[in-house]
């Protein structure tokens, strides 16, 4: 009996002490998850901050002297401002940002740069001051937190990370990450970042509760860990499912466009060909070009070409039902599926209504793009998705030689047999 009790009281020190270790351990890697979501939260603050200043150069050097401040702040925060100044007159959507202080010596820096757009902190009004100065002025403010972006910002919000942006127009120390640090209760990393051409430095902290606390003893101590166990479990097989969610979109959307990719829109076209076939209903493929994108790319830069490709897939993504699907096909070509869509006059109008959608207002600051679009209707044109394509990439390319918005491939196939034309296209 007393060496079944030793054998007991063992065996129960041994579990304290395994059950003490394992939540010591479970304590520490919590503590890691916490400190590499803070990290996580910074970098994607930082990433923000970075790609809202890049955007804002390039909207201030692709900008004209008829360029209407509205448009310039279109697609920052409902605080951006902007003014296009001449030597007779100045045009502003809000307060005269000449009169900032840190006007001043960013006019000169640009100036001294050639006119190309710079960028200055005024900490007067905590904001940063894009400018360009050649023939003409151009200025572009951006409050502190309009740099995190309304996206980054609801991210930010659902980890429950508090994210605060400070400007300052000397430079704060050495650029780079500081270490993790606990302040009242919180876990708080901050970055110092130089804006380009030493601009002024953006210092952004990112806090988050350190609520890792220990558990109780005795029984609650295993029910604690045995609900623990539980819901890591849960927690487990949670993340599993999110990182193979994750994966499939990774697999499956375009990373610049945030549109299904090449390889998803084949997929889904052929599914769609087997319903089509099965009901007879038809569909319709259309192939979308944008004139003159190369020549965007070689003046304004790759970078602004990535942003107008961006606003033309959220311009054909507005442009569509729910039940249809837009596609990057590659390059500057998109492609969109349109289930049921077969009569002539559907097909026109869905078409007239994509190139116009792209064409009506400027796509990015003030330049402007216009599109070819051909169509191909299944079954009339083709019955596999290389056969439509086939045929309104033809149809796109008569549209494009012709200097019309949209062709549809029955159209083309009627002129050219009547003009005695055969268009190849590679």
């Amino acid at each position: 009996m007393r060496l079944v009790r030793l054998g007991a009281l063992v065996g129960s020190v041994v579990l304290l002490v395994a059950t003490s270790v394992s939540m010591f351990n479970k304590r520490v890697e919590l503590q890691r998850e916490l400190d590499a979501q803070v990290a996580s939260v910074l970098l994607l603050a930082n990433q923000s901050a970075d790609a809202t200043v890049a955007r804002a150069l390039a909207v201030a050097e692709a900008s004209t002297v008829d360029t209407d401040p509205s448009a310039l702040t279109a697609s920052f925060g409902a605080d951006a401002a902007a003014c296009i100044a001449t030597a007779s007159a100045t045009d502003c959507n809000g307060a005269d940002l000449l009169a900032l202080g840190a006007f001043g010596a960013a006019a000169r820096a640009s100036l001294d740069s050639g006119g190309s757009a710079v960028v200055a902190v005024d900490e007067s009004s905590d904001s940063i001051l894009i400018v360009a100065r050649d023939e003409f002025t151009v200025v572009i403010k951006l409050q502190s937190q309009e740099l995190l972006g309304e996206i980054t910002a609801d991210a930010f919000a659902e980890t429950g990370a508090a994210v605060d942006v400070a400007l300052a127009a000397d430079r704060q120390g050495a650029s780079g990450v500081a270490e993790l640090r606990n302040v009242d209760g919180y876990r708080v990393l901050e970055s110092v970042t130089t804006l380009p051409g030493d601009g002024g430095t953006i210092v952004i902290g990112v806090r988050l509760a350190n609520n890792i606390g220990l558990v109780g003893e005795g029984l609650m101590l295993y029910l604690v860990l045995l609900a623990l166990g539980t819901v890591l479990v849960g927690l487990a097989g949670w993340t599993f499912r999110i990182d193979r969610r994750a994966l499939e979109i990774r697999a499956t959307t375009d990373e610049l466009t945030g549109l299904v990719n090449r390889h998803e829109f084949e997929r889904r076209t052929d599914e769609a060909l087997i319903a089509a076939e099965r009901s007879g209903v038809g569909l319709c493929i259309m192939l979308i070009d944008l004139n003159g994108f190369k020549q965007i790319n070689d003046t304004l830069g790759h970078q602004f070409g990535d942003l107008v490709l961006q606003a033309s897939a959220e311009r054909l993504s507005g442009a569509v039902r729910e039940t249809e699907i837009v596609g990057r096909w590659g390059g500057d070509e998109f492609v969109v599926l349109l289930p049921g869509v077969e009569g002539g006059s559907a097909v026109r109008s869905s078409a007239e209504r994509i190139a116009h959608r792209l064409s009506t207002t400027p796509i990015v600051g003030d330049v402007s793009i216009a599109a070819a679009v051909g169509a191909a209707v299944f079954p009339q044109h083709g019955k596999t998705l290389d056969e439509l394509i086939k045929a309104a990439d033809l149809a796109m390319y008569g549209a494009k030689s012709t200097g019309v918005s949209y062709r549809v491939a029955d159209s083309l196939a009627h002129d050219m047999a009547a003009e005695g034309q055969l268009f190849i296209h590679g």
